[in-house]
């Protein structure tokens, strides 16, 4: 369609037409919405304001900037999900465009006209009529989408165990946006069928609607304009009016998340400083949070995505990182009006008079937040990974579970005999400490004692001393080391656990006792350069040591593997047989964004047969060891290492690929809870590459007599 086809130099429109006494009733009405609105905003500041310790995410303003424009404009964490990104996005994009045209017509209105330079005239009113239709459309095929998904469709994640958990709320929001978009379609079908001028084709939408009106005179016409014309406005201002007491807060809720989400290290847990003053650790009510760690909830959009991939749920565990974010929620909006009245009322008062708080109904961890979803956690960081609006899940989980371990001293009994054997022989199987080197003993590999002027400390961790498992996996990777050339040494008996299972199972005393201890050895020796076969061992060193002053360049097997094969150190001659398919583990992939280096290094291997399992990269399916778990039964639901097994199986695999003793180990176990030992096998990546390297001695088959002097 060309521009100039209906040009006949005064394209345009009359912004108040039919309802040019209206203008004043319009902005009468118009306060009053907005009064509403900021009333409503004035007092969720309030409750915003009420609950929560100080915590900074106003700082590095730019980079805060950055993730608003990302994640709150742009709405790429959003996009990450297609059919739910693109609903959201024709919603959100197609609001934006409609708000900026309602602003266009104001000035229109306001200013162009009344000073002579209109400028919603000719070519440039056809392009502005056309992208209105164009965006008005957006919004009413996002919201039509997101009927059909709430309503029909109904995805899981959409619900809680199989029920919906729908609100009056959300239908009349949607309702309301819909409602919007189809009378100004309806009012400007009836001014296009009165005035009938012959360049509103450009207004498509409107001008194909107004052929439904073809029958009616221009008086009928006219009235129902103006009946629609105050249907639309009211709706407009009631939607207005709406926001701070709907669902649709999130429109300043998440937006505001987005701008203050955490710039530490992904997975930061804030280690606890005042050990020797504080009367309890943790969070055990709401007022033990940050105010942030409050703020989330009301950030929260109940889309369903955390709880989309949490292993816990999937398996039929209590916990829904969504319920446990909407159950805090439904707290905080109980606790915190009494809480923002009384800190008023203590204004009033004498300077100097402290607030009486409110007592607290229940119990926050154990009433509110059930101990089977508290403790069901693996810390997988899935649900962080994915929101939409930048909720932090983990901190919280662990902060409560820091409250029942430290305050309550309430914790499963498994993990009663794990913290007590690292607090005795500071690994948790309870092994002797003295027995942490043996497994290099036959290798030649030397201590720190013996020689610590070595480029890298090789942090063996607890699994790769003591497991059986684990123990194979050293011995790999130390060959690999020392056939390339690379210097190392290892802390030996010196060495201690690394404290990650006591941390984020809740022991936040004896993880930073243990971390301590080892930053003074390590200190004591310079180390600069350490080696992880753990990825929970590499994520701590790497990003809780440094608040204890152990600050150190970290790196994980996987990364060094790759690098000394790219630059030609080690070479993979020999093919290795069967079908391999690589598990992400959580600690080095959603926490560490390590991905390509496991891959790289199996792309290496001669004759290497590579299957994807669907659940992989940053939405891989957590084996089920992390956040403590490891040292923990699992009574309720299916075993999730069970369920990461059979995902394996489901791509004809062989052998599964791990960069982690946990996920090692627990995958060897769903491999044999599937009776599948006689045909698949878990193996660590080093395993791999030094069978590949053929460097390993053929043993004789047991049928092969030993030679006689």
């Amino acid at each position: 369609m060309e521009l100039s086809k209906f040009s006949v130099g005064n394209e345009g429109r009359e912004v108040f037409w039919n309802a040019e006494n209206f203008e004043g009733l319009l902005f009468a009405f118009t306060a009053v919405a907005m009064a509403i609105f900021a009333y409503g905003i004035y007092r969720r500041w309030q409750m915003w304001t009420a609950i929560g310790k100080p915590e900074v995410r106003n700082d590095q303003i730019k980079e805060r900037i950055k993730l608003l424009l990302k994640n709150g404009l742009f709405q790429i964490k959003t996009f990450r999900d297609i059919y739910p990104g693109i609903m959201h996005g024709l919603i959100l994009f197609g609001f934006i465009g409609l708000l900026f045209g309602a602003a266009f017509d104001a000035t229109e209105f306001h200013v162009g006209e009344p000073y002579g330079f209109p400028f919603l005239i000719g070519k440039f009113y056809l392009i502005f009529s056309f992208l209105m239709e164009v965006f008005g459309l957006f919004v009413l095929a996002g919201v039509f989408m997101a009927l059909d998904r709430r309503y029909i469709t109904k995805p899981e994640r959409l619900g809680y165990k199989g029920e919906p958990d729908n609100t009056p709320d959300d239908a009349i929001v949607l309702l309301l946006l819909g409602g919007i978009i189809l009378t100004g379609f309806v009012i400007e079908a009836l001014r296009i069928h009165v005035t009938n001028p012959p360049w509103e084709v450009w207004s498509f939408a409107g001008y194909t609607l107004a052929k439904a009106f073809a029958g009616v005179d221009n008086n009928t016409a006219r009235i129902l304009h103006k009946v629609m014309w105050w249907t639309h406005t009211f709706m407009a201002l009631g939607f207005i009016a709406y926001i701070p007491y709907s669902r649709l807060v999130h429109m300043i809720t998440t937006p505001a998340n987005h701008f203050m989400a955490s710039l530490k290290p992904v997975g930061n847990i804030e280690p606890i400083r005042d050990f020797e003053t504080a009367e309890s650790f943790g969070a055990g009510q709401l007022e033990d949070f940050t105010w942030k760690q409050v703020f989330d909830s009301d950030a929260c959009t109940r889309c369903g995505r955390c709880q989309d991939g949490c292993p816990a749920y999937l398996s039929g565990k209590a916990l829904s990182p969504k319920k446990v974010v909407q159950d805090l929620k439904t707290y905080w909006l109980e606790r915190a009006p009494m809480i923002a009245a009384a800190k008023k009322a203590a204004g009033k008062a004498a300077e100097g008079t402290a607030p009486e708080m409110p007592a607290a109904t229940k119990a926050m961890v154990g009433e509110v937040i059930d101990l089977h979803e508290l403790w069901a956690c693996t810390n997988c960081m899935y649900c962080m990974e994915h929101c939409s609006s930048s909720i932090e899940h983990v901190p919280k989980i662990v902060n409560m579970r820091q409250y029942k371990v430290l305050t309550e001293a309430d914790f499963a009994p498994e993990l009663q005999l794990t913290y007590r054997n690292m607090e005795n022989n500071s690994n948790p199987w309870g092994v002797g400490s003295h027995l942490r080197a043996d497994w290099a003993k036959e290798l030649g590999v030397k201590t720190l004692a013996e020689d610590p002027n070595v480029e890298y400390l090789f942090y063996v961790g607890c699994s790769g001393s003591f497991d059986e498992r684990g123990k194979k996996v050293s011995m790999a990777f130390a060959k690999i080391l020392q056939t390339a050339g690379v210097s190392f040494g290892i802390l030996g008996t010196e060495e201690g656990c690394c404290g990650d299972s006591a941390m984020r199972g809740g022991n936040e005393y004896l993880s930073q006792t243990l971390m301590q201890t080892n930053i003074e050895v390590m200190n004591g020796y310079g180390v600069k350069k350490i080696i992880c076969t753990c990825p929970h061992g590499y994520n701590t060193l790497k990003k809780d040591y440094p608040h204890f002053g152990g600050n150190y360049e970290v790196y994980h097997h996987t990364e060094i593997i790759a690098n000394l094969i790219a630059a030609g150190k080690i070479s993979l001659k020999k093919p290795v047989d069967g079908m391999f398919t690589y598990h992400d583990s959580c600690f080095l992939g959603r926490y560490n964004n390590i991905y390509d280096q496991p891959r790289k290094i199996l792309a290496a291997i001669p004759g290497m047969k590579l299957a994807e399992m669907d659940r992989k990269l940053d939405k891989s399916f957590c084996c089920g060891a992390g956040g403590a778990r490891m040292w923990m039964e699992e009574h309720d639901g299916e075993r999730i290492n069970n369920m990461r097994t059979d995902q394996a199986i489901a791509v004809n695999a062989t052998n599964i690929a791990v960069a982690c003793p946990f996920c090692l180990t627990m995958l060897t176990d769903g491999i044999k809870a599937r009776e599948k030992e006689e045909k698949m096998a878990s193996l660590d990546i080093a395993e791999v590459v030094w069978r590949a390297m053929g460097l390993e001695e053929e043993k004789p088959s047991a049928d092969v007599c030993a030679p006689t002097e």
